[in-house]
This record gives C-alpha cells, structure tokens and sequence, in this order.
C-alpha cells in the first residue's frame, strides 16, 4: 500500500492508512493507497481499494461509511474532509502475485524487466489469458500453449482492454 499527500499534510496519509486498514481488512478488503489532497476545511482523502473478485458499489458504500466513522471518531483530519473511496481503474499495473491472481481468466500483457527481456531468445513482452498465478511465476495461454513467466522477471502486467 502506498501512501501519499499533496500540500503540507505531513504524515497524514499514513496516519489515515494505520487508522483505516484494520477497517478495510475486516471487510475483507485491500487498501491499496491513501491519498490526502488540499488544506483546511477543503481536504480530499482518497481511499483506493481493491478484493478479489473486484468491488461493487454496495461493498464501497460499505467501506466508506465505515472509514467515515473512524475518521470522524478519531478526529484525524483537521477541519471538514471529503472521503472518496474507489477501486483502482482496470489500466492500473499488475506487480505482485495478488495483482495477478485477481485477474485470471482475463487477456493480460506481461512485460518483462530490462535484465530479463536482454536475454537471448526471452521475448520483452508476453500476450495471453492468464490461466494461473502463484508467488513464483504466472502462466498464461498463448496460442494453445502455456507459457511459465517467473515474477522476479516481470516489471508489470496490465489487462488487455477490449477496445
């Protein structure tokens, strides 16, 4: 999880994520970052989290107006706030195994670290279905066959968009 802020916040998106993540973990959800944007009464807390299967909008609401209920009771953000609480877009990078695991099943492109793509006969990039993921490799389909890429070896990943 990353935590980040705009203007003089100091550590307050870190103290909003140790506030809000045992709330997100409770409803079985990952809070993927913490963003505080703004000053005085015109702050911006943004919330991204994620679950395997993906999020709906009642499992957001959900969170929000739990989040929203530990923040007002622990007073952290000085002044009035707006909470925003949203999934990460579909473009966002894959990086660790759970990035992976969440999309099995659909079209993904691997794209491989410099040091791994300089090797003779690695192809930079991989396209295919991910038909698996583990804490070592992730398998994809690709033209009927299954093809093993180590994590160690892959910069990201991203879900192929349908348009």
């Amino acid at each position: 999880m990353t935590a980040t802020s705009s203007g003089s916040t100091g550590d307050l998106p870190g103290r909003v994520a140790a506030l809000v993540g045992p709330v997100a973990e409770a409803q079985a959800v990952e809070l993927v970052d913490v963003e505080v944007k703004g000053q005085g009464n015109r702050r911006l807390v943004r919330l991204v989290a994620d679950a395997d299967g993906g999020l709906d909008v009642d499992r957001i609401a959900s969170l929000s107006r739990a989040v929203g209920d530990v923040l007002d009771t622990e007073d952290v953000i000085p002044g009035g706030y707006t909470l925003e609480v949203t999934s990460p877009g579909a473009d966002r990078p894959m990086r660790s195994a759970r990035d992976f695991r969440r999309n099995v099943g659909r079209e993904i492109r691997v794209v491989r670290t410099e040091e791994a793509a300089s090797v003779p006969d690695v192809k930079g990039e991989v396209r295919g279905t991910l038909v698996a993921a583990d804490d070592e490799a992730v398998r994809l389909e690709v033209d009927g066959e299954t093809e093993s890429v180590a994590l160690a070896e892959i910069d990201h990943g991203k879900v192929v968009l349908p348009w």
